[in-house]
């Protein structure tokens, strides 16, 4: 495997002591797993339908799903060695093989990468559960690299669970109120004041929002029960190109927002290229 192509880590491997513990009795010097970013699998839920006999019990895997699903990990750069120390933690080809799939990354990028999925013939048709301590494994992964568990939770209570995200942050004229609030008033369950780390820039009629540390975006949090139809729509207004990310107008990204009570991880959408004229919205709140 080239070292340049980066690995998506999404279950044990997001926990450097299980890295280092499986190489050290295997013999190995642990090479390192390197973080680069923390990223999202989009149109994939976590799955248990693996039994793994080292594990004693269910394994994670990701399989595709609906609009909406979105599982989170950590990108990591890799050597050689490295790569060739994962595959036989995988057991790949056997047991797991590698996918190449398609992340978006914390700071909004859109980046090709390397995964592991179970093989067709060891996925189980019933939910197979994790030991306490490989749950523990993978949450302590998690937790690490500030990502959420609620996928890990659903996952291990219920067979084919979903990891939806249920909430749309939305900073613009989809506001309560504003031009486009009636496109989305159909699908939201409630909406509550949040912010999102970020710019907000004036581009004439609308707003359009840039990740960005040293900012900060006001808006509405916005929870929908039907979250595949909701995007579709949502992503018909702001142009947003599933198939083609970056050639759309918007991206839609998970974000975490702040609300009262603490954060809630949420889609938004961000402008992809800033038009010359854009100006900087400096307290972060649109006004028509």
């Amino acid at each position: 495997m080239n070292s340049e192509t980066l690995y998506f880590g999404y279950g044990s491997n997001l926990d450097r002591a299980d890295w280092v513990g499986w190489c050290t009795k295997k013999g190995y010097d642990a090479p390192d797993l390197v973080p680069v970013e923390a990223a999202w699998l989009p149109g994939y839920s976590l799955r248990f339908h693996y039994h793994s006999t080292g594990r004693g019990g269910g394994a994670a895997d990701v399989v595709p799903d609906g609009a909406g699903t979105a599982v989170p990990g950590m990108l990591f750069s890799l050597s050689e060695e490295a790569w060739d120390l994962v595959d036989e933690k995988e057991g790949h080809p056997r047991y797991y093989e590698r996918c190449p799939v398609r992340v978006l990354t914390a700071s909004g990028a859109v980046v090709e990468a390397i995964t592991y999925v179970v093989v067709a013939k060891k996925k189980q048709p019933h939910l197979v559960p994790p030991t306490a301590a490989y749950e523990a494994i993978v949450r302590q992964g998690l937790v690490e690299y500030n990502l959420p568990i609620e996928h890990l939770k659903f996952a291990i209570e219920k067979f084919e669970a979903k990891s939806t995200l249920d909430h749309v942050f939305v900073y613009g004229t989809l506001m309560e109120g504003e031009q486009r609030w009636p496109q989305l008033r159909p699908w939201s369950s409630g909406a509550q004041r949040g912010t999102v780390t970020g710019a907000l820039y004036h581009l004439g009629a609308y707003p359009g929002m840039r990740l960005d540390k040293d900012g900060m975006v006001h808006g509405e949090l916005h929870r929908c029960d039907d979250m595949a139809n909701a995007l579709a729509a949502l992503d018909h207004i702001e142009g947003c190109d599933d198939e083609d990310p970056l050639a759309g107008l918007y991206l839609r990204l998970p974000v975490p927002v702040q609300v009262d009570g603490g954060v809630v991880w949420a889609w938004t959408y961000v402008i992809n290229q800033l038009p010359p004229n854009a100006k900087r919205i400096e307290d972060g709140r649109w006004v028509a």
